[in-house]
């Protein structure tokens, strides 16, 4: 008896533990990606003060700063894209979840 309602508990838990692995799992992969787009945001706005701090004239500032910002939009546009992507791909994988949590 108690072998019954034990396994009965731990059925009706399970979408609940896939849900948060899936969570989890899509928290890590963005922490993951937050934290590589940072540290080229860094590297790369270094790498911008030095350039622009060698620029003697104003073409050479407006080119250095129009350079920088084509590259961080680039930067912004994939780094949005693999978000969605990540979320879009979690939110399929929930829905399956739920769909058969709902079929027990």
């Amino acid at each position: 008896m108690y072998d019954k309602m034990f396994e009965q508990a731990q059925s009706a838990i399970k979408p609940f533990s896939e849900i948060l692995t899936v969570n989890a799992k899509m928290l890590e992969d963005a922490a993951q990606k937050q934290t590589a787009y940072i540290q080229d945001f860094v590297s790369d706005t270094m790498a911008f003060a030095k350039e622009l701090s060698s620029q003697k004239d104003y073409s050479g500032i407006y080119q250095t700063q129009k350079a920088f910002m084509e590259n961080m939009q680039e930067k912004w546009i994939a780094a949005s894209t693999s978000a969605y992507e990540t979320f879009s791909a979690n939110q399929e994988k929930l829905g399956e979840l739920f769909k058969q949590s709902s079929a027990i």
